[in-house]
């Protein structure tokens, strides 16, 4: 036991001597070569770069790598000397020199290990080229003094970041070093690198497009270089990037001065589709490729040859060739059961995007009876331009979801496609877009198409077409393009010169779309209301070539086209048949100079017209119509006027979120004449109107007709456009009315005053009349405020029940016929109720004054002020020819009584009054006259 302590002290005392000369030697390292080790350093640095080297640490360290010495350096960084605030260009947090510990009082020295941690490369070209990075001088002889061989079993790099930047050419490159495992062999002069490298590439970038990033990667490297022909060479070396592996060989050769490198690296292996296509098609052509849903990888073998610089691109050259099973169309449902593509990219003899063209081979797509095969070039990335053949048969469904267009809604039929394509390509950032003529030769014929539109003017089916590109005047000429709008049949044939040139060509004002179509429809049908827009939330629309073409087409600068109709239904219970009208298209002015049609109950429309077509829509649109009638329901024509009305929202795109859904800028011009109108008891004949529609609103200019034996002048407003009725405001003037055929429409109507039989006499009046037609465009007699001023003239009561029971004392032979001088009156109906006041009602039987109100089918109440003597005791026979006399005049004679006359349940009953009372009851009644005047705000002096 005692020995084995024995032992235990010895061991010890080992250790201990040992840890002191572990804590001794360094810090005696560092107090006697410290300065040594940063004076080399600097020394060897300077002969190799004239940048700055900054203020750095070193320190010596025995038991990390024991039994070897490591001198480590903390906080190495060199900067550039240019510009007022120098950029650091490498960094290195710590950097690990491993040798022997008796290496350190040798000249020559055995290194164990290199251990760089925390390294920072930033190089830098500004937008003059001008380069900022690490810069070796230029060596005047060959070192010939080590012959030797020196081994570096272990370079171990930890935590390294690169960043390259080249404002110049608009790129940037940047990765991140995890850790690297390297060995290294120098014979001399050739230095030999070998090893794993782990890490991540933050991006790859260019002018349009970012690749790889943070995409990790791993890699085989086997790399030499020669400092004496300044050549450096891949060998078996390979990368692993997105789990597909990428073969490195070749050299790069340092050129004399500031010439940059001569390279020849070459590529080869698989990367995924969607970022390596990505990288090789123009902008217009990047979303059929950059899609993250693509399957399948490509193949490529990539060559990156000739001069490089900070100015100076290298030539490169990348075939490539992709087979893919069940691929999925980027950004469309569109599922191809197999897809070819075999093609090369090359960047031309000026090494730039104007000079770089694309070829393709074969691309070759397929499911089920779905073809499509192009083959071509595409040339200048800059400005493309495409030369390229296709062809294939597609279903119209596939096709419209390829082209993106609206909706995707072809959704059956087929499309058979034979074309010779030489075209440029546009997209938003093309700053000098391709002079080349797009030149398109070939057809596009469609069969048993069928098309469903999102909104709900039906769909359209049985649709076939014949479609010809015709390169002269590079013509698009429609022959025979037929089908059937909800069950009607249409035809459209025509040519448009310039399409092509507008949508593809780049400057658009130099080639005017012109467009000569003839087409006829066999319905068209605007008599449902649209429903809401459904508001879902739906990706936003990537702009397609097909997006101008159809502005093209609409927007083009000239258009002309003869259009028939057979009938068009509208909301209203009349319809337009037999419709044939001339457009005429010039800038965003539209013409009609001509329209002719009938309508389905017998009148016939004679118009011209006018609108600003825009990509907003249609904007203030303008038509003149003449209507004439043999016969005229004036129930249809409001009918028919609101219809109108209601077309102009079908054709409304606001400009923006905040503009009016409604349109507010159109006018329609509308005269009417009938020899004969009906409104349902009202008959008239010469009847005419002008109306001005606006505004969601029937400006009434004028409506003149013969009616109940005289004439009726009005004007007036009615708003239009609202489902629950249609206000009416006019003002009517009536000369010379028969009152007998007056009444006989009252008495039609169901009106509960007099009976056509009981009156005669005629009336000149001015009435203010307020009222709301219903669904049926009649008028709601509830509804009705109406204010009227009337002159009545020989107005004769026959028979008048009401008058005969009230005047039962007096003989028959009074009360039968009564005869009555011209009469001045006012009423105000509202509410079915009418209020008269300060009538004066002088008759053969008696001066009568008479104040009251009246309520259709229901009461009244009548202050009469009348005299009982005269009424009882006169010449019934002379006062009738005083009557008649135009020029007599009478005067009242006798007691004035007062009475009050009601009427309920249909009898009427009188009664006597007092003079005071009488006199209150009037006062009362034209309070309320004058109240109910001011609440309606009528207008009295229309009347006089």
């Amino acid at each position: 036991m005692a020995r084995f302590s024995h032992w235990i002290k010895i061991g010890a005392a080992l250790a201990g001597v040992l840890l002191v000369v572990g804590l001794l030697i360094p810090l005696l390292l560092t107090t006697v070569y410290k300065e040594k080790v940063i004076l080399a350093v600097r020394n060897e640095f300077a002969s190799h770069s004239e940048q700055r080297l900054a203020d750095f640490g070193v320190n010596f360290s025995l038991l990390s790598h024991f039994p070897n010495l490591a001198i480590q350096l903390n906080d190495v960084s060199i900067h550039d000397n240019q510009g007022p605030k120098p950029m650091e260009i490498v960094g290195v947090d710590q950097a690990n020199l491993v040798i022997r510990l008796t290496d350190i009082f040798r000249e020559s020295r055995t290194v164990k290990k290199i251990l760089l941690k925390g390294v920072r490369y930033h190089q830098r070209v500004d937008s003059t080229g001008q380069k900022t990075g690490l810069v070796w001088k230029a060596e005047t002889r060959p070192d010939t003094s080590h012959t030797h061989s020196i081994a570096i079993p272990e370079i171990r790099i930890e935590d390294a970041a690169v960043v390259v930047e080249n404002e110049y050419k608009k790129n940037a490159f940047s990765m991140t070093i995890r850790n690297a495992d390297l060995s290294g062999h120098l014979n001399q002069p050739t230095l030999q690198l070998q090893g794993t490298v782990e890490g991540a590439i933050d991006f790859i970038k260019n002018r349009n497009l970012m690749l790889f990033r943070a995409q990790a990667f791993t890699a085989n490297v086997r790399y030499e270089y020669n400092p004496t022909t300044k050549t450096g060479t891949f060998s078996q070396s390979q990368l692993l990037v997105n789990g597909s592996p990428i073969h490195l060989t070749g050299s790069h050769r340092k050129l004399p001065e500031n010439q940059g490198m001569d390279l020849n690296i070459g590529l080869n292996g698989l990367q995924p589709a969607h970022e390596f296509l990505a990288a090789l098609l123009p902008d217009s052509l990047k979303r059929y490729a950059g899609d993250a849903a693509m399957k399948g990888k490509v193949a490529f073998r990539f060559r990156m040859s000739g001069q490089s610089s900070t100015t100076v691109r290298p030539h490169n050259d990348i075939s490539f060739q992709l087979q893919a099973q069940n691929y999925h169309w980027p950004k469309t449902p569109v599922v191809f059961q197999t897809v070819q593509v075999r093609g090369n990219w090359n960047n031309g003899a000026k090494n730039a995007r104007e000079t770089t063209k694309l070829t393709l081979q074969q691309f070759r797509v397929q499911s089920g009876d779905d073809t499509l095969v192009v083959r071509g070039t595409l040339a200048n990335l800059v400005s493309p331009v495409a030369d390229a053949t296709i062809q294939g048969n597609l279903s119209l469904q596939q096709l419209a979801q390829l082209m993106n267009w609206p909706g995707d809604s072809l959704y059956s039929g087929t499309a058979a496609i034979d074309l010779t394509v030489r075209s440029p390509l546009l997209y938003s950032n093309v700053i000098k877009p391709s002079p080349n003529e797009p030149f398109w030769k070939g057809t596009l014929r469609v069969k048993d198409g069928c098309l469903h539109f999102p909104k709900p003017s039906g769909r359209c089916t049985a649709l076939n077409a014949d479609i010809h590109f015709i390169p002269e005047n590079n013509m698009l000429r429609l022959r025979e393009v037929v089908g059937k709008l909800d069950g009607r049949v249409f035809k459209i044939n025509g040519e448009v010169t310039n399409l092509l040139r507008y949508a593809l060509g780049g400057n658009r004002t130099t080639y005017p779309v012109r467009t000569k179509l003839a087409a006829h429809w066999q319905e068209l049908d605007f008599s449902k209301p649209l429903p809401p827009p459904t508001r879902r939330a739906a990706p936003p629309k990537i702009p397609t070539s097909t997006d101008s073409l159809l502005a093209g087409l609409l927007f083009g600068a000239e258009y002309s086209a003869v259009i028939r109709i057979d009938r068009i239904r509208l909301p209203s219970r009349e319809d337009l048949s037999d419709m044939s009208f001339v457009v005429n298209k010039k800038g965003e002015q539209v013409r009609v100079p001509q329209l002719r049609c009938r309508t389905t109950l017998g009148g016939s429309i004679a118009g011209l017209g006018h609108f600003q077509l825009t990509p907003d829509g249609i904007q203030e649109p303008y038509a003149a119509l003449s209507l004439s009638y043999e016969r005229l329901d004036l129930q249809r024509l409001v009918g028919l006027l609101a219809g109108l009305n209601s077309m102009q929202a079908t054709y409304k795109r606001p400009a923006s979120q905040q503009k009016k859904s409604a349109l507010n800028d159109y006018q329609f011009d509308v005269e009417v004449k009938a020899r004969k109108l009906d409104y349902q008891t009202l008959k008239g004949d010469d009847f005419g109107l002008k109306t001005v529609i606006k505004d969601e609103t029937a400006q009434l200019e004028r409506l003149t007709m013969n009616v109940f034996g005289g004439r009726l002048g009005s004007h007036g407003l009615m708003k239009l456009g609202r489902p629950e009725g249609f206000p009416v405001t006019l003002n009517v003037t009536l000369q010379k009315m028969d009152l007998h055929q007056l009444f006989r429409a009252a008495e039609e109507m169901r009106i509960d005053v007099l009976k056509s039989e009981n009156i005669r006499g005629n009336v000149d009046c001015a009435m203010t009349l307020r009222t709301e037609l219903n669904n049926d465009f009649l008028p709601d007699i509830k509804k009705i405020t109406a204010y009227t001023r009337a002159s009545i003239r020989q107005m004769e009561l026959i028979e008048v029940q009401p008058i005969q029971q009230a005047l039962r004392f007096l003989p028959k032979a009074k009360t039968s016929h009564i005869y009555f001088e011209d009469v001045e009156a006012q009423f105000l109906l509202h509410d079915n109720r009418i209020l008269m006041p300060d009538l004066n009602l002088s008759s053969n039987l008696s001066y009568l004054h008479l104040n009251g109100d009246y309520t259709l089918n229901k009461k009244a109440a009548f202050l009469v002020e009348i005299s009982l003597t005269d009424l009882i005791f006169g010449n019934n026979k002379r006062r009738i020819r005083q009557i008649q006399e135009p020029d007599s005049t009478r005067t009242s004679r006798g007691l004035k009584n007062h009475l009050l006359l009601q009427r309920d349940l249909g009898k009427y009953r009188m009664k006597m009054f007092g003079r005071r009372d009488f006199e209150a009851q009037k006062q009362t009644l034209r309070s309320e006259w004058q109240e109910e005047l001011s609440r309606h705000k009528i207008d009295t002096t229309f009347a006089r």
